[in-house]
């Protein structure tokens, strides 16, 4: 009986490991200073243009992300999705509105998820 309790609390901890997304990082603000690169990267969510490794990540999770309010994502994944969404919003808002008809068409998980990530605004280093 020990045995299988030990094994059960052992899977958790195993699962628990796989719980956030496991995505490489990336700077916003460094990709919001490079035209091309946050073309690239919204031509690869938005299924416009190829991905690289590290943008197809992003891409492969962002469905999940929008109709769980990012509930797999760390606080750092957060804050730039936060940050992400605000340019969008504020410098490209066409992109805006298609990043958010491709993952929530009927609207029904969006603002959940910048409700969310509202919460993690981004706080420069001082």
């Amino acid at each position: 009986m020990k045995v299988v309790i030990l094994l059960s609390l052992l899977s958790v901890v195993a699962a628990n490991d796989h719980f956030y997304y496991n995505l490489i990082p990336l700077e916003v603000t460094a990709l919001a200073k490079n035209p091309k690169q946050i073309f690239e990267f919204l031509d690869c969510l938005l299924d416009k243009g190829p991905c690289n490794d590290v943008f197809e990540g992003y891409r492969a999770v962002s469905l999940e992300a929008v109709q769980q309010a990012c509930k797999r994502c760390t606080a750092d994944q957060k804050r730039f999705g936060n940050i992400f969404l605000m340019i969008l919003r504020k410098l490209l808002p066409q992109e805006y509105h298609n990043f958010r008809y491709k993952y929530d068409p009927k609207n029904k998980h969006f603002d959940a998820l910048e409700a969310e990530l509202s919460k993690y605004k981004y706080l420069p280093c001082l």
